[in-house]
Parts: structure tokens; C-alpha cells; sequence
């Protein structure tokens, strides 16, 4: 009688070996696309927000004679909740999206939170999110709304910066130029990269970059569409965006652009 006997072969050092070469090559292979994802994710759920602010803002100037939203501290204030750092104020644009004008309450206010924000604010809340400390992720255009804090304080734009303001309590949002052009708000560290030249640290600008791109920053247009925006250091104007609302100021913007070497590579 023959017996039959099954023998398993096992895997040798060198098979093992080379399976787990195999998936560490995969891992790495994945990793850059599964971040890559992640940030996408996130941009689009921000770009969500962003969105509906946007039609919000459309809603606060038809109740207010097309007028945007001007005073102290307000392209920060304008709404969201409380924040860790401002005495309870109201936010004008929550009523517009179902929010009472103060609230405490940061889990009401999830339509001012971008998911990336990982903060980026110059000074001592540099690692905190922006949102946990201000109440929002967001900052508004300040040649629209706040223009308390529009300034740019080189001498060579002051004029241009005074006519731009001088305008703005008398304008309504329907005389504004170019409303597919023209930037809203968006992610809270593109204001800090447009004025870079009054000395905002490297690091706030790098941290305050939350979707994955260098100099770019999930932006709202006037017109309600939304964008990754590649923001130049100090640019009124490029082919992409303008922050200035009156097409008759556009070529004194560029030619000051040009003469200060600004947007060149």
C-alpha cells in the first residue's frame, strides 16, 4: 500500500524578503496619491463653503441697499462664532446662513470652517487654527468689506489705495466691475501673502497654505464661483484675479505692478 504524504512548502527568507520590498515600494507609490486625495477632499468640501458665504454675501447687500459690510475689524467679524479671542460681537452675515448674530457654539458655525485650516496667524496663535481663535477660516477682500484694514503702506500705491476706498461706501455691489474677476474672500492666510511685504513670517504663510500648493489659497469670486488661486505678493490685477472693483483703476494697477517689479518670475 502506497501512503500519500502532503508536504507544504514554506517561503524561504529570500521570498519573504522580497514581498515586503514589494509592498514598501507600493506604500510609497500610494502615500503622495493618498495626500494628494486628502487635500482635494478637503478643498472641495471648503470650496462648498465658500460658496454658500458667497451667496449669503449676495443676500446681506439686497438687504442692505447693495451696500457690502463696512467697519472695525469686520473682514474678520463679519461672521462665524464667538472665537477664543473677540468679546462676544455680532456677526452680520449669520442670519444669512441660519446662524444667530453671536453664538458660542463653534459646532453651529461648521460652514466657516475650511477642514485644512491649520492655522497661520503671525503672532502667538501662529499653530492654532484660525478658526478656533477667530471664529472663521475666511477672510473677506478688505477693499470690499472692512476697509479699516485695507492699507498698504508703501508710498507708491497710496494713491491708488485711497481711491479704491474712497468709493467703496458709495458703491453697490451691482456698479462693481467684473464680478467673475473679482475676489470676495477666501481661506484666511491669502491676505496675509498679498500684503507680505509688511513683514509676515515665512512660517505663517507656509502653514496658512492649506491645500497642498505653494502661494495658492481656496478663493470665493463675486460672482459666486471658486477657485484654488495662485496669490503674487502685493498684485491688484493678474489674468486671474483682481482685488480692485473699478475697471477704470486697472491700468494705473499695472503700471504701478510693473514698475515695482511685482508678479514677475
Amino acid at each position: 500500500m502506497n501512503l500519500t504524504r502532503n508536504k507544504t512548502r514554506a517561503f524561504t527568507l529570500v521570498e519573504l524578503l522580497t514581498v515586503i520590498a514589494i509592498i514598501a515600494v507600493l506604500i510609497a507609490v500610494l502615500l503622495p496619491a493618498l495626500g494628494q486625495a486628502r487635500f482635494c477632499a478637503k478643498r472641495l468640501r471648503c470650496g462648498a463653503n465658500l460658496r454658500q458665504l458667497a451667496m449669503a454675501w449676495h443676500m446681506y447687500c439686497d438687504d442692505h441697499d447693495g451696500r457690502f459690510l463696512q467697519g472695525k475689524n469686520v473682514n474678520l467679524t463679519y461672521g462665524g462664532w464667538n472665537g477664543e479671542v473677540y468679546d462676544p460681537v455680532d456677526h452680520p452675515l449669520n442670519p444669512y446662513v441660519s446662524l444667530p448674530l453671536r453664538t458660542k457654539a463653534r459646532k453651529q458655525a461648521k460652514v466657516f470652517c475650511c477642514p485644512g485650516d491649520r492655522g497661520g496667524m503671525p503672532g502667538s496663535f501662529m499653530y492654532d487654527k484660525v478658526f478656533n481663535v477667530r471664529g472663521t477660516s475666511y477672510q473677506t477682500n478688505n477693499y470690499l468689506i472692512g476697509q479699516d484694514a485695507h492699507g498698504y503702506t508703501a508710498e507708491a500705491f497710496i494713491e491708488l489705495d485711497t481711491a479704491i476706498v474712497s468709493r467703496i461706501d458709495t458703491t453697490s455691489i451691482k456698479k462693481v466691475d467684473n464680478p467673475s474677476l473679482l475676489v470676495l474672500m477666501g481661506d484666511y492666510g491669502w491676505w496675509n501673502q498679498w500684503v507680505r511685504p509688511i513683514q509676515v513670517p515665512d512660517v505663517a504663510i507656509e502653514l496658512s497654505e492649506w491645500h497642498g500648493r505653494d502661494e495658492h489659497y481656496n478663493m470665493a469670486f463675486l460672482d459666486g464661483h471658486v477657485g484654488l488661486l495662485h496669490i503674487p505678493v502685493h498684485c491688484y490685477i493678474t489674468e486671474g484675479y483682481t482685488v480692485i472693483p473699478f475697471a477704470d483703476l486697472y491700468a494705473k494697477a499695472w503700471e504701478l505692478q510693473r514698475e515695482q517689479g511685482l508678479g514677475e518670475d
